[in-house]
């Protein structure tokens, strides 16, 4: 029996309520933020708040890091930024974090429905093409790490739609959102638009107007970091696509890296038979991205290709053409299943976990005593691209709880090597005791001086927090000890953490 155009968005809607908020029950039911707490996640959530907190506007500088000069800075997730200035008040941050989560996981495969439709296709080909790109591994990796620019894939939706329809002037507004909303959206969206403008010319129209939409944005975040350079050769190649059959997400235990540019057997299989039974350009064109997400040829020395960090994300162009391709496929066959199984598959043997983990969303109440500008210790530490950085999970505590307690911080987390490089020789005395920073002979080292804590009060700066338990019990003891015999008083002590006033200066 033929599918009703009301029928088929009752279905595709199903899908995407089912895919976007089923994986993320466990983490909304426990109170928890979806995403694990180990990369991304507590600084989205911090840039959520931050950006929100400046509105109106686009801000490139925050006075809350970096004490007391500030930082450059520029959310990578402006829309949700603006979103949030709106929901803050009513919902609060955990809940406006997940709402806003949540909100783009069921758009971008509802949106992908609407795309597919719109280029031709029938039910059975749009729900295939929203289940492989809209329900993508890549977007579930995303909100898995909390990767908060990575899961707004409704907005290039939109722009695949207005393509798809011809209506330029649209797809315009479409791929500036997907600029405003990620800048690798944004590149696989330009990519997409030229490939489309070998059917139609005037979708270069699209293109230009887009770019000339989002140039604000664009300008406003080679501001903030001016200093920032291209990753060397090696460095990207590491973030290319993985060639290798990945171990099931569903078996591997936790990874906290979800980087993944999985196709999947079945996908995959029915691109073949496509490509042989007349959507062989479709498929060849799917290749252009599929190198690119490579992260490896001399391509890659041109003006903006060479500042692309993660190449494997253009594996979304990839996906959204052979989803074209399969789609038409699946039409023609009346392959009703194989929306199902290309999502069963991605959730079940991609490398990604299936179920979307979750991280505390509270805040010590021992922060409810911080009054003024605060130092943590340890802090941040800054590695360089491709090393792994065992600090990441300091930004609980570091941006997160300064969400609830509202005092900026002298730490400069560099953002993934974006921020320049700040020059911060007061700090150096307290990476001393950090085992991140002195792993041996750090008591030869650490030690506290008059004038260390004179160099803290000249900036404002009369609030230590010794975390105790990531500092460790000895290193902990010792830069307690010091601080006290330099007249710092202890104001409380949560058993984990200890925070201490300064001493009046003269």
């Amino acid at each position: 029996m033929p599918q009703t155009p009301l029928r088929g968005w009752g279905l595709a809607a199903a899908l995407a309520l089912a895919w976007g908020i089923g994986p993320a029950l466990p983490a909304l039911l426990r109170g928890e933020l979806i995403g694990q707490p180990y990369t991304d996640l507590y600084p989205a959530v911090w840039g959520l708040w931050e950006l929100a907190r400046q509105q109106p506007g686009l801000p490139t500088h925050t006075e809350m890091l970096g004490h007391p000069s500030g930082i450059g800075y520029y959310y990578a997730a402006p829309l949700k930024g603006i979103l949030a200035g709106g929901l803050l008040p009513l919902l609060g941050l955990p809940a406006t974090w997940n709402l806003l989560t949540l909100a783009a996981r069921v758009a971008t495969p509802l949106c992908a429905f609407g795309a597919g439709r719109a280029w031709g296709l029938g039910t059975t080909g749009a729900l295939t093409v929203a289940a492989a790109w809209g329900c993508a591994p890549l977007f579930h990796g995303y909100a898995v790490e909390g990767i908060v620019e990575g899961t707004d894939g409704w907005t290039l939706a939109l722009w695949a739609w207005a393509a798809g329809h011809r209506r330029h002037g649209l797809s315009a507004i479409g791929l500036a959102l997907s600029i405003l909303s990620s800048w690798y959206l944004g590149a696989a969206g330009c990519l997409l638009a030229l490939l489309s403008a070998l059917r139609d010319r005037r979708a270069l129209l699209g293109l230009v107007g887009g770019l000339a939409l989002a140039a604000p944005g664009i300008f406003l975040f080679l501001g903030a970091f001016p200093s920032a350079e291209p990753l060397p050769d090696a460095i990207r190649q590491m973030m290319g696509a993985p060639l290798r059959v990945p171990s099931p997400g569903l078996s591997a235990g936790l990874n906290p890296f979800a980087i993944t540019a999985y196709l999947g057997w079945a996908l995959g299989a029915a691109a073949v038979l496509a490509a042989a039974r007349g959507e062989h350009r479709l498929v060849a064109l799917a290749l252009i991205p599929a190198i690119l997400s490579l992260g490896t040829g001399p391509w890659y020395d041109l003006p903006v290709l060479e500042m692309l960090r993660f190449p494997y994300r253009w594996h979304l162009a990839t996906l959204a053409l052979l989803g074209l391709a399969v789609g038409r496929l699946a039409d023609g066959r009346g392959w009703w299943w194989l929306p199902l199984v290309v999502v069963a598959e991605g959730l079940l043997l991609s490398p990604v976990e299936p179920i979307l983990p979750g991280a505390p969303a509270d805040v010590p109440a021992i922060y409810a005593r911080v009054d003024g500008p605060l130092l943590e210790v340890p802090g941040p530490v800054v590695r360089p691209p491709g090393v792994v950085n065992g600090s990441r999970p300091r930004a609980r505590y570091l941006l997160y709880a300064q969400t609830r307690h509202g005092q900026p911080s002298p730490w400069a987390p560099d953002f993934n090597g974006l921020g320049a490089a700040e020059s911060t020789p007061h700090l150096d005395p307290f990476r001393a005791y950090d085992r991140l920073e002195v792993a041996e002979d750090w008591e030869a080292q650490a030690g506290l001086t008059a004038a260390d804590l004179a160099a803290l009060r000249s900036r404002g700066i009369g609030l230590v927090m010794i975390q105790t338990r990531e500092l460790g019990s000895k290193r902990a003891r010792a830069l307690r000890a010091a601080l006290r015999s330099l007249g710092a008083a202890e104001i409380a002590d949560d058993g984990d953490r200890l925070l201490l006033r300064l001493p009046a200066g003269d």
